[in-house]
């Protein structure tokens, strides 16, 4: 009887904590098809079931860099969706996207992706 009371108020407590952590970000990048480009995957995976932000509420800003073509945000599975886009660098330094979302739950949510130049 004590080991169930024990594994109930520790997925209790588990569970409460699962809302402290902000949504999860990752980039990929590949060669484009044409010359000085580079593709890049944005991937946002939204760890609330229901995420008070809206996907298309994230922002994107550039140093460094242009991006030449923006897809639209894709519904991959529950809560995950991917952008894809072609960038280019400005000159001969190395440039930066980064990635912005504000959530009410969890605060500011930012992340940055360097990109070297070929």
């Amino acid at each position: 009887m004590k080991k169930s009371i024990f594994m109930l108020l520790a997925l209790l407590l588990l569970g409460g904590r699962a809302s402290l952590f902000p949504c999860d970000i990752t980039m990929e990048t590949g060669p484009a098809a044409a010359k000085n480009k580079i593709n890049v995957r944005l991937i946002v995976e939204c760890i609330h079931r229901r995420c008070p932000v809206n996907i298309e509420k994230t922002k994107l800003a550039t140093d460094g860099l242009v991006i030449e073509k923006q897809g639209q945000w894709k519904k991959t599975g529950e809560g995950i969706y991917q952008m894809d886009l072609i960038v280019s660098l400005k000159g001969k330094e190395k440039g930066a996207i980064t990635v912005r979302r504000e959530c009410p739950k969890t605060g500011h949510q930012e992340e940055i992706l360097e990109i070297e130049p070929l």
